[in-house]
């Protein structure tokens, strides 16, 4: 299980600023002994619980899940993709989860910082709400 500050230290290094820092290629650090997460065309944070989200590149890209400050992990292996919208997804263990956003400014309420996209995610019957930002692989 993560700390608090070791998953905002995760966050704050897979969310760099995206103005003028060029985009990120290679895979997050992370916690010893964890799965490093992949580069990825979406990434999604949120806080209270604090939780973020990578969604792959492609026609139906690997989501990646850490929520409740790091406590629970879920991978969705091919996601379907919801137009424009969002993503949508079954883990190996049967638990739904779509990822929607909007193209609209958002702030996570803690860093100060603008992303482009608002999100709704929801994992089985919890909903969480948060920012995102679009990546290049």
């Amino acid at each position: 299980m993560l700390s608090r500050l070791a998953f905002v230290l995760l966050v704050a290094t897979a969310l760099p600023a995206c103005h003028g820092a060029a985009t990120q290629t290679a895979a997050v650090p992370t916690a010893a002994g964890t799965t490093p997460i992949p580069p990825s065309g979406l990434r999604a944070i949120g806080n209270e619980p604090g939780w973020l989200v990578e969604v792959g590149a492609g026609d139906t890209p690997a989501m990646r899940l850490i929520l409740d400050y790091g406590e629970r992990r879920l991978d969705v292996a091919a996601a379907a993709r919801l137009g424009d919208a969002g993503y949508r997804g079954t883990t190996a263990d049967g638990v739904e989860v779509e990822l929607r956003y909007r193209r609209e400014t958002c702030s996570d309420g803690m860093s100060e910082r603008d992303y482009p996209a608002s999100v709704m995610l929801q994992v089985g019957a919890q909903t969480y709400r948060g920012c995102a930002e679009f990546r290049s692989p």
